[in-house]
């Protein structure tokens, strides 16, 4: 192989692997604001009596993924709005406040639809 084709070769694999990277990036945002999107939902359905250790554990879920998307999105808007909601449906879940939870389940939501877009 030539000097010249090695060096692109080399040039085209610096140059995009911070692409590839960012891709990747978007991609684990998205599929963990899918199934932060797919929590949420459930959380809002009034016709299912939760236990409160069920709130226990889907607000401690709901809340790692907020966080984790807010981590990996690079501070954005939505992000941090949906982690903002999620932590207030956290503590009313916590305190044993099923109508609060549900109402910030569905405050939520739509910054989670949008970043799993």
């Amino acid at each position: 192989m030539s000097k010249i084709v090695r060096t692109a070769l080399i040039m085209l694999c610096i140059c995009g692997a911070p692409l590839y990277a960012k891709s990747k990036k978007n991609s684990a945002v998205s599929g963990d604001a899918g199934r932060l999107a797919a929590i949420l939902a459930d959380a809002q359905n009034t016709k299912v009596n939760f236990s409160g250790d069920a709130w226990r554990v889907t607000a401690n879920e709901a809340n790692a993924l907020a966080n984790r998307i807010y981590a990996r999105s690079g501070g954005r808007a939505e992000a941090r709005d949906l982690r903002t909601h999620v932590r207030q449906m956290h503590d009313a879940a916590l305190k044993g406040d099923a109508d609060g939870a549900r109402s910030h389940a569905g405050m939520a939501a739509p910054f989670a639809y949008k970043l799993a877009e």
